[in-house]
């Protein structure tokens, strides 16, 4: 055994351990919501989605982007230089993306036995019913394509095998935009009942997605597991740099459409975010934004990985904005007081044992990955 492979597994051992004491804070912190309840939390009538729905959302996300990033150099020509990566790619969509997203709706649930209701007595006209299903096919649809990449990759199929394969994973991820339908049907909160949010969350996805397997692929690339050209590095992170372009442009155009009407709900919710108690979590968003495709568009590798980190936090205060001003916002009010104990006034910040579940659920998406890193043969 050589010294660099003693050091390698040394590392991974040590991201192992920090990774589980992560999941262990976690559900430790899990337990302890379920035997006080959700009132732990930040939420209430106001605010009755908060962090969980944000993550789920977020990690949603990242696994139709990672799967778009995995397939497409398959369904289209002029691609084939970002086919070795695509293995990487569909396991992240799976180990991190599907893992994530499915426990952050176990605990916004409060009892995860409930969460099972969702299959057993489903509506068919249910977007909630919907998303689940389609986060179920991106677990099967991502295991089965990370296996047929794992095979071809080994030589005992051909990649021209795996193409019918890739093109039901591409169009699978492109029903990330069914996810927006439990937001875009609800006609009482008109900021979410939008077309243009379809298309918002695509965009988010390819970002969310894109950006983790720009950082992904750089500790990859410098621990040499799975080397990454300088061009298919830079292409990447100029795909995510464009696709971030498109969601400032439809959060400022949404923002600057209600202010300029003045006058309704949007002009009430635009206000709220722009210059009210939202104002904060809106230009950080922005400023995130700007930075990371500044970022994203040099030639460092070390900025990319930057702009990236900027980039998924960009989009995560996308989908924070999104729920807590049209919530602080209905159309009609409910009596007496809305804010959960401890809330912030005007506001909604997730409490600490909201953060503690958050990072706990991280924690096991990141110990999936690295336990997958080591074990499978997904590198060279």
């Amino acid at each position: 055994m050589t010294e660099s492979t003693t050091i390698k597994r040394s590392s991974t051992a040590v991201l192992l351990g920090i990774f589980a004491a992560f999941a262990f804070a976690g559900t430790a912190c899990f337990v302890f919501q379920t035997m006080q309840g959700l009132h732990v939390a930040n939420l209430g009538n106001d605010v009755t989605w908060g962090l969980y729905i944000v993550g789920f959302l977020l990690f949603t996300g990242v696994a139709a982007g990672c799967l778009l990033f995995a397939s497409a150099p398959f369904v289209f020509s002029g691609l084939e230089a970002y086919r070795p990566y695509a293995r990487v790619a569909s396991f992240v969509a799976v180990a991190c993306g599907c893992l994530c997203a499915g426990l952050f709706i176990l605990v916004d649930t409060g009892n995860p036995l409930r969460a099972f209701s969702i299959l057993t007595s489903f509506q068919i006209m249910s977007p909630l019913f919907w998303d689940t299903v389609i986060l179920i096919a991106y677990v099967v649809l991502g295991c089965a394509f990370t296996f047929a990449l794992v095979k071809a990759h080994e030589g005992a199929k051909t990649e021209a095998s795996v193409r019918p394969l890739a093109s039901a994973v591409f169009v699978a991820a492109l029903l990330v935009a069914v996810t927006s339908l439990a937001f875009a049907l609800q006609v009482a909160r008109p900021t979410w009942n939008n077309p243009g949010l379809m298309l918002s969350f695509f965009i988010a996805a390819v970002v969310a997605g894109g950006s983790v397997l720009v950082i992904v692929c750089a500790m990859l690339d410098r621990s040499g597991y799975l080397p990454m050209g300088e061009k298919a590095a830079r292409g990447l992170s100029r795909t995510v740099a464009l696709f971030l372009v498109a969601e400032l442009a439809f959060s400022l155009t949404e923002a600057f459409s209600g202010l300029y009407i003045a006058v309704g709900e949007e002009a009430a919710v635009a206000a709220w975010l722009t210059s009210g108690p939202g104002a904060p979590f809106f230009w950080i968003e922005v400023a995130c934004s700007v930075a990371g495709i500044a970022l994203l568009l040099q030639k460092s590798q070390t900025l990319h990985v930057a702009g990236a980190a900027l980039a998924f936090a960009s989009i995560f205060l996308v989908k924070y904005n999104m729920l807590q001003a049209q919530l602080h916002n209905p159309l009609i009010g409910f009596a007496g007081p809305v804010a959960a104990p401890g809330a912030p006034a005007g506001a909604y910040f997730p409490a600490m044992i909201e953060w503690g579940v958050a990072l706990g659920i991280i924690g096991i998406g990141l110990l999936a990955f690295t336990l997958g890193i080591s074990k499978l043969k997904l590198g060279k």
